[in-house]
């Protein structure tokens, strides 16, 4: 399947794909933050607000607060990995690593943080140490090849 896009290509929808996947998942930490009662207070005329109770025993908010800061962390992390993994990916592309290397890395990269945040956000801390490992060795393998092209 992956013989039929240019490693560009794959890059492209790559990025796409993974812009969507963070602002799904910035909606969710936006919504957590509303019902942990982290927003300002000119938020809660905000229409997502709407339907969320500001009414929380001292127990339910400690939850919806653990929740709130557990959503705000996959966002602070997509925001560390996925800009600069994405540069390093296309200085894969410019500095002529293997095209289907890069696309593969491309895939499992993003297919990897898919699984961080479906385990960060379920609470599965080996499965998320998995997912993160896995993303990383695919940025530091671009960067390795990235190296031995410049220095062939």
């Amino acid at each position: 399947m992956l013989g039929a896009i240019t490693d560009v290509q794959t890059f492209g929808l790559t990025a796409s794909v993974l812009y969507v996947k963070f602002m799904a998942t910035s909606m969710v930490q936006a919504r957590a933050s509303f019902a942990a009662n982290t927003r300002m207070a000119e938020d809660k005329q905000l229409i997502c607000a709407m339907g969320l109770s500001g009414n929380l025993d001292e127990k339910q908010l400690k939850i919806a607060q653990d929740n709130e800061t557990r959503w705000r962390r996959i966002v602070q992390n997509d925001l560390e990995s996925i800009p600069l993994a994405l540069l390093v990916f296309w200085g894969a592309i410019q500095n002529g690593v293997s095209p289907d290397l890069t696309k593969t890395l491309l895939v499992v990269y993003a297919t990897a943080r898919f699984g961080h945040t479906v385990t960060y956000g379920a609470g599965a801390a080996k499965s998320r140490m998995a997912c993160w490992m896995s993303g990383t060795a695919c940025i530091l393998t671009a960067a390795a090849n990235i190296a031995m092209n410049v220095f062939a």
